[in-house]
C-alpha cells in the first residue's frame, strides 16, 4: 500500500488513481474519524475520467496514529499542510478540484480554495457547513449538542455559551478519561483547556468568510442530516456567490454512500457542466 511521511515522519495512506490521465485531478477529502474508503462509490463513477487522489488524515484510517492525545491538536492546519506536500510529492501541477465531506473535509476544501484560489478549478462539498470541528474536545462538545441548537449554532450557543458548558463539560471529561489515564493534568487545568478550545471555536467561526470562494461550487445537503443540518447548506450557498445548492429528501449525514444513486448523478452532471462551459470559453 502507498504510503508517504509528513514533515513529522508519521506515515500517511493515500492513493493516486488514473494517475497518467490527461484529464482533470481530482481530491477528495474524507470526514472526522472517517477514512479515504468512504468515497468507493464516488470512485467508482469517477475513475474512469479524473485522476483522483485521496488520502488518510493522521489518525484516520490507515495512516499512523500517534500514541498520545494531544487535546488542543488542530486537525486543520495539519490536513492542509499535508495535502500541500502530498500534490508536490505526486508532481500535481496546474489546476484541481476538489471534494469534501462533512465538517472537516468540507471545511479542508473550503480553505483549500481560499488559499490556493488560482488552483482549485471548482468545489464539491458534501453535507458540509462552516463550523470548525478540529480537535478531540470541539468534535466531543459538538457531537453532545442536541438537533435543534445545530440547526441555529451560532445563535444559540455565542449568546449562551457558558449555560452549555456548564452542561456539557461533564461529559467531556468522561469521554476523555481513558485517553487521560497518566496524564499529571489537574481537573481545574483540564475545565480551563476545554473552555478555551470552545470559546476559540466559537470566535473562529464567526470570523470564517468563504465569500472569497470564487470558483463553481456544488453543495450537496441531506434533508435529513442531524450532524450537518440542511441550514448549513443553505447558508454556505447564500455565502458563495457561485454555487448551485442540492437538498436531497431521504438523506442523512452519509449520504454520499447511502444515496450515491441520487448524489453521484448530480455531481455528474456539475463536473459535465463545467467542462461545457470551458469549450465555450475556448472557443470564443
Amino acid at each position: 500500500m502507498p504510503y508517504f511521511k509528513n514533515r513529522d515522519n508519521y506515515k500517511l495512506y493515500y492513493e493516486d488513481i488514473n494517475p497518467f490521465s490527461k484529464s482533470c485531478t481530482i481530491v477528495l477529502l474524507h470526514g472526522f474519524a472517517s477514512s479515504a474508503a468512504f468515497f468507493k462509490k464516488q470512485i467508482k463513477i469517477l475513475k474512469n475520467n479524473y485522476r483522483l487522489i485521496l488520502f488518510d488524515a493522521l489518525g484516520h484510517g490507515r495512516s499512523d496514529h500517534p500514541k498520545t492525545l494531544d487535546l488542543t491538536h488542530n486537525l486543520r492546519h495539519e490536513i492542509i499542510r499535508d495535502l500541500e506536500d502530498l500534490l508536490d510529492y505526486l508532481h500535481v501541477e496546474g489546476e484541481f478540484g476538489l471534494i469534501g465531506h462533512s465538517l472537516v473535509g468540507g471545511m479542508i476544501a473550503q480553505l483549500i480554495c481560499l488559499k490556493h484560489p488560482e488552483r482549485v478549478k471548482f468545489l464539491i462539498l458534501l453535507n458540509s457547513g462552516y463550523i470548525m470541528i478540529d480537535n478531540v474536545i470541539r468534535n466531543i462538545f459538538y457531537n453532545l449538542l442536541p438537533y435543534f441548537i445545530r440547526m441555529n449554532f451560532l445563535e444559540v450557543v455565542a449568546n449562551s455559551v457558558e449555560k452549555i458548558l456548564d452542561k456539557t463539560i461533564p461529559y467531556i471529561v468522561t469521554s476523555l478519561a481513558d485517553s487521560l489515564v497518566g496524564t499529571k493534568m489537574t481537573r481545574e487545568d483540564l475545565y480551563m483547556i476545554i473552555e478555551d478550545q470552545i470559546f476559540r471555536m466559537i470566535h473562529e467561526i464567526k470570523e470564517y468568510d468563504p465569500s472569497g470562494i470564487k470558483c463553481p461550487t456544488l453543495i450537496i445537503g441531506g434533508r435529513l442530516d442531524n450532524f450537518s443540518p440542511e441550514q448549513m447548506s443553505e447558508k454556505l450557498h447564500e455565502m458563495i456567490a457561485n454555487s448551485q445548492l442540492e437538498i436531497i429528501d431521504m438523506a442523512g449525514h452519509f449520504a454520499p454512500a447511502q444515496r450515491a444513486d441520487v448524489i453521484n448523478p448530480i455531481i455528474c452532471d456539475f463536473l459535465k457542466k463545467i467542462q461545457h462551459d470551458k469549450s465555450q470559453l475556448l472557443q470564443r
